[in-house]
């Protein structure tokens, strides 16, 4: 009998059991076989096992000049103890916020080498309980960073494309990348950073890190742009000390063995040898430059051929403070300038400027050349002498290198191509705003269109809708119509023939024909903005005027300030001189003109400041101040006396009959008769002003001024203010070169003096030429030098002839009116008689009395009593509108302004 079948179930159940013989087979296989992580390991090949392998023996000469840290290499707050291997940090005041950095004078250009640190003081540096509290101090507070860097990069390890280095935060940092690459590390651990330049190996031009003797970061590459380049150890740290080691031996072992750069073969590495001064001195140079004349793009490019000179400056410490991740916001203080910017870091350790303080003790201990970069005080010779007295000890050699003048050509070609640089990035920021407007406009109209064009599509589907129901109730009706003909026609026996359908079919040509039309206009409106789009994609470039080119230094930038703040520079530039020998320099250098030039560019340069600057703490002295007391008597007599007379019965009577006579010639004027003649009494002869001994008797108790209105008074202290602040301005300035008051700041010393605005505006008139015009007999204007000129002797005339000159004027001012020139009439403000402030204490304010309003304090010009001095005397004509006796209304006081 044939064998049966199996049946499916058995199938399977044979099936399962091969399967799990066979894996049974497979994992006993595996009991005899080695792991194979092990065998992995075996052949080097593992993933994440040590791929280095012990250095071999080198017979090579090793190297023989020991690892050391040069002082130029190190920034200035590092402190280098037993023989270089402990390195310690400055934190006094600001210094605790700032990274300290060291780079070794040994590079490596070949081979693996390592070198160790260990952190062997934590320090939690106090801070200043005073401040504003806004700041955030730079985290953390200690630090370590620790790796290589090319020789002439930036002393602190950071983002700079030159560095590559791990720091104590558990990162690795290659230019500005920064990346989580290994573990994190402490206080009394032992720390080995290993560089390997092996083309050989499996690591070649990587880095790796091991603490305690135990890998912490995989091998990790160089940034290209280090390949190749000797590199240098290199350590930046703060508030920790830290011991460094090159060997010769480590003090952790490492898996495989590992030669200390200290052992290194001397072909594997490159030596970087101390510049030593020829006679052992380093230089102190002070730059003695105008401000705003190219002082800091020159020592730019200074720095950049002199690599061994530091900067010591105000913009240094912020450079430093920026590298070490401080941050600072924007100036805003009217202070600010390039030699002095603003510090406000918000803490007060930054602010106090106690940085500056501890680097005035430190450089003179380090010897090394430095740039003293002082825009003002390296022009004021007791600010130079300060310099020369810190730096005094045998070590340095004073210089002073004068930068004035024209520059030479290199300079000049920088300047131009700076000037070019900045225009080109004004005119890219603006075409990029530009272009982004028009694409906003753009989108705008294309949202637009969108809208516009969806609106035309269901407008046209409504239509078409309309349209099919339209066609469909015609074609029903038309059935009807048909179906009513046909039976019609068979009722009567006839034929029916049916009617043609052109109509419709013509409707629907005119239908598809509309439609054609508007896709072809889509099509166009297509065409259009692509070719729209096809503009212009790059800024255009521009080019320098002609004016530019003749430039020998930028401008100071439009949002950025210049080196010197305005104040500093109005107080400071007239003491501006170049040095000399006999301070005390070693040496005098003049980089772009001769001495003799030099000082003949800086005697201009100060006579053209002069002209143009403005003293901003000049103080009225004494003369200013008594004279002034003097004239407001007398203003204040002046007017009082003027009250009395034309309150005197005498004047109100001759008045009287002045007002009688003009009724009557204006009666026979009207009737059309002779006038009445003057009786030979009441025809007075004139007075001759300037023979007048007494301007307040003239004869019979008459005052010159009898007549004065409002203006006249105006007029005359308009006269005196600018006579006295012209004289009391050449007494107190006492400055040979600068003994007129420049048109251009008139204002500002005319406020300091009298402590309210000149407003020429109040005397109905727009201009300061326009307002010493109505004083043109004693005030005018210098039309070449543009200052302020006086026609009065200050010796020999007085107060009285300020009145004649003012009664001279009314007189004939008064003829004209007489003769129909309107012209002539004064309209002034109230605001042109104002009183001047003598003190610092203001004028009363304005109080309010219920039901009255604002009450104006009382007039200046008024004394107490019964016959009250008057600001616009009663009867006296051309009053101007709105103004009252014995105050302003409800403008309050106006003095102390």
């Amino acid at each position: 009998m044939p064998p049966k079948k199996a049946t499916p179930k058995i199938q399977e159940s044979a099936a399962e059991e091969a399967k799990e013989a066979e894996k049974r087979k497979a994992e006993g296989a595996a009991k005899d076989e080695p792991p194979k992580k092990a065998a992995k390991k075996e052949d080097g090949e593992a993933e994440g096992a040590e791929k280095e392998t012990d250095a071999p023996t080198d017979k090579r000469p090793a190297l023989s000049e020991p690892v050391i840290y040069k002082a130029t290499d190190m920034t200035l707050n590092v402190v280098p103890t037993a023989g270089g291997r402990v390195l310690m940090a400055l934190t006094e005041g600001g210094m605790q916020y700032l990274i300290a950095g060291a780079r070794a004078n040994v590079a490596m250009k070949a081979g693996r080498y390592m070198f160790e640190v260990k952190i062997i003081e934590a320090l939690n540096p106090a801070e200043a309980a005073a401040g504003t509290g806004r700041g955030r101090a730079p985290a953390p507070r200690q630090l370590l960073r620790m790796g290589f860097s090319t020789a002439g990069s930036p002393t602190v390890l950071g983002d700079h494309d030159e560095h590559v280095f791990f720091d104590s935060e558990g990162h690795f940092c290659a230019g500005k990348k920064k990346t989580p690459g290994t573990q994190r590390f402490t206080r009394d651990q032992v720390i080995g950073v290993v560089l390997n330049l092996d083309p050989k190996s499996p690591n070649k031009n990587t880095l790796s890190l091991f603490r305690e003797g135990e890998r912490i970061a995989e091998p990790q590459p160089l940034p290209e742009s280090l390949i190749g380049k000797p590199l240098f150890p290199h350590v930046s740290f703060r508030n920790v000390t830290i011991q460094v080691s090159y060997g010769p031996q480590p003090a952790k072992a490492l898996p495989f063995k590992c030669r200390m750069l200290g052992a290194a073969a001397k072909a594997d590495v490159e030596v970087s040898k101390a510049s030593t001064p020829k006679d052992g001195k380093y230089e102190v140079l002070l730059p003695v430059a105008f401000p705003d004349e190219g002082t800091f793009d020159w020592l730019d490019t200074f720095l950049a051929a002199h690599p061994d000179y530091v900067e010591l400056s105000d913009r240094k410490i912020l450079e430093w403070a920026a590298a070490s991740g401080m941050w600072k916001p924007k100036a805003t203080n009217w202070k600010a300038s390039n030699d002095k910017p603003e510090f406000n870091f918000g803490l007060p350790g930054m602010d106090d400027l106690s940085i500056q303080r501890v680097l005035k003790n430190v450089t003179p201990v380090i010897p090394r050349n430095y740039v003293v970069m002082e825009v003002k005080s390296n022009l004021l010779a007791a600010d130079r002498a300060e310099v020369i007295q810190r730096f005094s000890g045998p070590s340095f050699k004073k210089t002073a290198l004068v930068v004035m003048g024209e520059p030479n050509d290199a300079f000049k070609q920088l300047q131009l191509e700076k000037v070019l640089k900045e225009k080109q990035e004004k005119s890219d920021t603006l075409w990029r705003a530009k272009k982004a407007e028009e694409k906003k406009k753009k989108d705008m109209e294309q949202r637009a269109k969108q809208l516009m064009e969806a609106k035309r599509k269901s407008e046209e589907l409504r239509k078409k809708q309309a349209e099919e129901a339209r066609k469909k109730a015609a074609a029903a009706a038309a059935a009807k119509k048909k179906a009513e003909a046909k039976k019609k026609a068979e009722e009567a026996g006839e034929e029916y023939v049916s009617e043609p359908e052109e109509e419709a079919k013509d409707d629907v040509k005119d239908e598809d024909a509309k439609m054609e039309d508007a896709k072809e206009d889509e099509k166009k409106d297509e065409k259009k903005d692509e070719m729209e789009v096809e503009e212009e994609t790059e800024p255009p470039q521009v080019e320098l005027t002609e004016e530019e080119q003749k430039l020998w230094f930028r401008p100071v930038p439009t949002g950025t300030y210049g080196d010197l703040a305005p104040a500093v520079l109005s107080q400071s530039f007239g003491s501006f001189t170049v040095p000399e020998k006999s301070e005390g320099f070693d040496e005098i250098k003049f980089e772009w003109q001769g001495e003799e030039a030099s000082k003949d560019y800086l005697r201009k340069w100060v006579l053209e400041k002069k002209k143009t600057s403005r003293i901003e703490d000049l103080q009225p002295g004494e003369w200013f101040q008594e004279k002034l007391k003097e004239w407001m008597k007398l203003f204040s007599e002046w007017q009082t006396k003027q009250k009395v007379f034309k309150n005197s019965p005498a004047q109100k009577e001759k008045e009287a009959a002045a007002r009688k006579k003009a009724e009557a010639i204006k009666k026979a004027a009207e009737a059309g008769e002779e006038p009445p003649e003057d009786d030979e009494e009441d025809v007075q002869p004139d007075v001759d002003i300037f023979a007048v001994e007494d301007v307040c008797n003239v004869g019979n108790d008459e005052p010159l001024f009898k007549d004065f209105a409002f203006e006249d008074w105006a007029l005359l202290q308009l006269r005196c203010e600018l006579y006295l602040l012209q004289v009391a301005f050449k007494k107190d300035v006492k400055d040979p070169d600068r003994e007129s008051v420049p048109e251009a700041h008139a204002a500002f010393y005319y406020q300091k003096y009298y402590r309210k605005q000149l407003t020429p505006k109040a005397f109905n008139v727009n201009s300061l030429a326009e307002l010493t015009g109505l004083v043109k007999d004693s005030i005018g204007w210098d039309p070449e030098e543009k200052v302020l000129t006086t026609l009065l002797d200050e010796e020999q005339e007085d107060f009285p002839h300020l009145v004649k000159l003012t009664e001279d004027q009314r007189r004939d001012r008064q003829r004209r009116i007489d003769a129909g020139d309107e012209t002539a009439r004064l309209k002034f403000s109230t605001l042109a008689l104002q009183p001047p402030s003598a003190s610092k204490v203001p004028t009363p304010a304005a109080t309010y009395r219920p039901g009255m309003g604002s009450v104006a304090p009382k007039q200046w010009g008024a004394p107490t009593g019964p016959m009250g001095g008057a600001i616009y005397p009663g009867g006296m004509g051309m009053r101007p509108a709105g103004a009252t006796y014995g105050g302003m209304g409800g403008m309050g006081g106006m003095g102390g302004m």
